[in-house]
């Protein structure tokens, strides 16, 4: 019997804090319209654990910032699935943003309604707020905080 050695091809354990560096910086990249870089980010990201939404939502979130919106499509849909309402409101804003751009008016409706929440009143619109997922502190700040200098 032969000793099985992995290889560099082999889908490495998770390691957390290296996936949200990785995070953190295709978040970073894409607040500053740099979706390439995001993309190049994600796809070092061998396995993701329980970020798996955030992957898939920032690289729908990539595509259409490159203007890939049918290759968009699937991420976005799947980090909707992923999250759960209403923490999935971005996706789904973003994914109806695609179907629209891709001439899929009826699905871009689908997904529109689907981020308002059940209990909104008749004629609610979605005003959905991008906020950083990612907040990274320099040092200095941590100083501050703790009052050092």
């Amino acid at each position: 019997m032969m000793n099985e050695t992995p290889n560099s091809s082999e889908i490495k354990p998770f390691n957390a804090p290296l996936v949200v560096r990785r995070l953190a910086a295709a978040e970073g990249y894409l607040e500053i319209g740099l979706p390439t870089y995001a993309l190049s980010e994600l796809n070092r990201v061998q396995e993701a654990g329980p970020f798996e939404p955030i992957v898939q939502l920032f690289r729908g979130e990539a595509l259409q910032a490159q203007e890939k919106f049918a290759d968009a499509i699937a991420p976005l849909n799947r980090a909707a699935e992923l999250f759960p309402a209403p923490f999935n409101q971005r996706a789904l804003v973003a994914l109806s943003n695609c179907y629209r751009h891709e001439g899929q008016d009826k699905l871009a409706d689908e997904a529109i309604a689907a981020a308002i929440p059940s209990d909104a009143s008749p004629g609610t619109t979605v005003n959905a707020h991008i906020a950083p997922i990612f907040l990274i502190k320099s040092p200095n700040q941590f100083r501050s905080q703790r009052g050092e200098n």
